[in-house]
């Protein structure tokens, strides 16, 4: 069984912002799929299901990013699974706008739910999806661009970029890290 889990920060405030594509990718796989996200326990919001016949879980952390690694652990702990069955969506401001990367291990590059996820964890050999945002442009802070909002402009190639990166998970399962790699990177 895979646990695929979305990075982002609840509420409705932070629902469109470049810092919860995770989230989106997860409502994207969950819907193409037929998962439901009814349940709420283990301070995350998932739902189990099939995933192109593969068994999985999908989630979104009911805590904020910075601490998502709590989350991660919990729902981890309670289903009895290791990092090689615990794949992360995340953003990625080192990633050009729209492109897909698929990786495994590595350190957070800055990122503050990866760092968070593998500190808890005490390891980093989990999949990756990540999804580009491209470096921001006349900010002086990133964490300030990543909570906006997406811009009108990216707003119109985003369904089909969270489209792909739910794609990309369905063939990771599927099909293994180095054809959805080669397929996506």
């Amino acid at each position: 069984m895979n646990l695929i889990i979305g990075l982002g920060n609840p509420g409705r405030r932070y629902r469109f912002t470049r810092h919860n594509t995770g989230f989106l990718v997860i409502d994207e796989l969950a819907r193409r799929n037929g998962i439901g996200l009814g349940e709420r326990r283990y301070k995350t919001r998932f739902g189990r299901g099939l995933i192109k016949e593969h068994e999985a879980i999908v989630a979104k952390p009911l805590t904020f990013m910075n601490l998502s690694g709590l989350s991660v652990g919990r729902i981890m702990k309670v289903f009895n699974l290791s990092e090689q069955d615990l794949i992360v969506i995340h953003d990625d401001v080192d990633i050009d706008f729209g492109r897909i990367k698929i990786s495994q291990g590595g350190g957070p590059g800055g990122h503050k739910g990866i760092e968070s996820i593998q500190e808890f964890l005490a390891g980093s050999g989990f999949s990756r999806i990540k999804v580009g945002l491209g470096r921001p442009k006349g900010y002086k802070d990133t964490s300030d661009y990543v909570l906006e909002p997406f811009s009108d402009d990216e707003k119109i190639l985003l369904e089909g970029i969270i489209s792909r990166a739910a794609e990309s998970v369905e063939t990771l399962i599927c099909e293994g890290l180095q054809i959805a790699m080669s397929r996506f990177n």
